[in-house]
């Protein structure tokens, strides 16, 4: 299903500070060789290269007791739908998750940035909170990645960033994983934007 592009690539508007977003640096313009003209037109108002395309949902998914569906609502941030997760057990975070396509390169020593809309609807936590697993990294075996975070998640829709520099190059198979095995839980993931060279996409 491919979503609208809306204020994520345009400076959101947050209830809260993005979560795990790193210290400001300068911003360094740069746009992406060879993406298709629909998603240069978006890395076009982006500070940072776009690095996958924000107008889908369709990722790929793993995990034996993780179920996935899509919903839609016109309120929901970003596009107006989301996927909805239900992870049924606790585990190794890595049990469940979801992949984000990759469209180039990542170099060593380039900052890579992922941002999600999110929220939590049931979860073990005390708190109602979901927890997901954030991972750069190459998808075929070993699975070598870099940025490992985990990033609680709210029962309210926000904004969640990871950033990280690679310390290593992955020329071929980059995603962004997406891992939801810690606990169990049922959440909701909407629009996501991977960017390169800057910290932060909401500025």
């Amino acid at each position: 299903m491919k979503i609208a592009i809306l204020s994520a690539c345009v400076g959101l508007a947050l209830p809260a500070a993005a979560a795990f977003a790193q210290p400001q640096e300068a911003p360094q313009p740069r746009n992406t060789p060879g993406l298709p003209s629909q998603l240069a037109a978006i890395d076009d108002v982006l500070t940072g290269g776009l690095l996958n395309d924000p107008t889908t949902l369709a990722w790929d998914g793993y995990g034996s007791d993780m179920t996935r569906e899509m919903v839609t609502d016109e309120s929901y941030p970003g596009g107006g739908a989301a996927l909805r997760i239900v992870q049924g057990t606790a585990g190794p975070v890595y049990d469940s998750g979801i992949n984000i396509p990759i469209l180039a390169p990542i170099e060593e020593g380039e900052r890579v940035t992922i941002g999600f809309f999110a929220r939590a609807i049931d979860t073990d936590a005390p708190a109602g909170t979901a927890m997901v697993g954030v991972r750069f990294q190459q998808n075929r075996e070993p699975y070598p990645g870099f940025g490992d975070r985990t990033v609680t998640i709210g029962p309210d829709w926000n904004f969640y960033e990871v950033s990280a520099v690679a310390d290593r190059d992955i020329r071929r198979d980059a995603i962004v994983a997406l891992q939801f095995g810690l606990q169990r839980q049922t959440l909701e993931i909407g629009q996501a934007i991977v960017v390169s060279g800057v910290s932060t996409i909401v500025n």
